[in-house]
């Protein structure tokens, strides 16, 4: 009898509180359709360009069965360069016929096409790597031509290593993690203490309260982001092609996003149990719409656009282009527009709600 009224008190207890409630069972909800819709391993959805003379049968027949496929979509590359289309993140991979076309080298028994994969990713490097490979061989098979040999180029990934991938995401992951808990449980904290009595009594502005209660954190998720990446690069070998200034922003204007949305969370909590379990779904959600581990192009179109609205996602693109292409300049001002328009609104919404009260 005692540990059954135990065990109702310590439910009761739980579920009287309301935010932590609806943050119980929202929990699996949120759960179960992030698993459901985003992770997965499927390949689709794949952003093709191709270089061919219009008069190349052959390369337009491979062309036209990839696209018909439905694992690629079509894209126009005519204005740039094959390795620029690449660069800029306008395809995921290129098609390049031989010089003269791929109808004549046939001809000459010499059939022979280019492949040009961004192998940031491997594991959809591979894929499409095997796509089209299986494309050419069954065009081939129906057109009773003779077979052609499938020149794969790698770029920026050219031993396919796995962790080449997976690092800069994790590099990205952990400012988030390291951040955003680090602000929303400190200001819970100081609520559940009751410290913030003391500050708000204290002849201090809003303004400072807030940037006292921030600075530090952005401070730490920054220097941290360095040490990650140089134990990266010691470790795993991983490259740092572009340009550290460009780097240095980025994170910078990330970190700060961070921190406000760190901020706005503890708007939410009144407590450290709160906070943690706010900061867990939060932090979660925006791993896996992120682009980290899973792509965001396989997801279904709605939950797409939820991924590119996601401010980590932007990061974690911008650390893999800037570590492994170079930092094209089109490219890191578009994402890093976005990770800005993203700061503001959240931090809008942080300090509206930032009220130097006790309630």
């Amino acid at each position: 009898m005692i540990l059954r009224g135990f065990i109702k008190k310590e439910i009761i207890q739980t579920l009287r509180d309301p935010r932590l409630g609806v943050m119980v069972l929202l929990t699996p909800v949120i759960q179960i359709l992030v698993f459901g819709y985003a992770i997965t391993n499927d390949v689709i959805n794949i952003r093709l360009g191709a270089y061919f003379q219009p008069r190349d049968v052959i390369a337009q027949d491979i062309y036209r069965s990839a696209i018909a496929s439905r694992w690629f979509l079509p894209v126009d590359t005519s204005d740039v360069a094959p390795e620029q289309a690449i660069l800029s993140g306008k395809v995921d991979a290129v098609i390049v016929a031989p010089e003269g076309g791929a109808t004549k080298a046939v001809g000459r028994g010499d059939g022979k096409l280019q492949l040009l994969i961004n192998a940031s990713n491997v594991l959809r490097a591979r894929a499409i790597d095997g796509y089209i490979q299986s494309i050419v061989h069954n065009v081939c098979w129906q057109n009773g031509s003779s077979p052609i040999h499938i020149v794969t180029r790698p770029l920026y990934n050219p031993a396919l290593e796995t962790t080449t991938f997976i690092v800069p995401g994790i590099i990205a992951m952990i400012l988030t993690i390291l951040v955003m808990m680090l602000t929303c449980t400190s200001i819970a904290k100081e609520r559940e203490s009751g410290t913030f009595e003391t500050i708000i009594s204290a002849p201090i502005k809003r303004r400072d309260i807030i940037l006292g209660k921030t600075i530090p954190f952005a401070m730490i998720g920054l220097f941290n982001t360095f040490v990650v990446l140089i134990a990266g690069m010691l470790f795993f070998d991983l490259p740092f092609r572009g340009n550290f200034f460009v780097f240095l922003v980025e994170n910078l204007l990330y970190v700060i996003c961070a921190v406000t949305l760190g901020l706005l969370m503890s708007t939410f909590v009144k407590n450290q149990q709160q906070s943690m379990l706010c900061s867990f779904i939060v932090i979660f959600v925006l791993m896996m719409l992120s682009g980290s581990f899973f792509p965001i192009d396989n997801m279904p179109v709605w939950l797409r656009w939820v991924a590119y609205a996601n401010p980590l996602a932007h990061h974690t693109f911008l650390v893999r282009n800037i570590l492994l292409k170079g930092g094209d300049a089109v490219y890191v001002t578009q994402h890093c527009l976005a990770i800005l328009a993203a700061t503001l609104f959240i931090a809008l919404c942080s300090f509206s709600r930032f009220k130097i009260t006790l309630n």
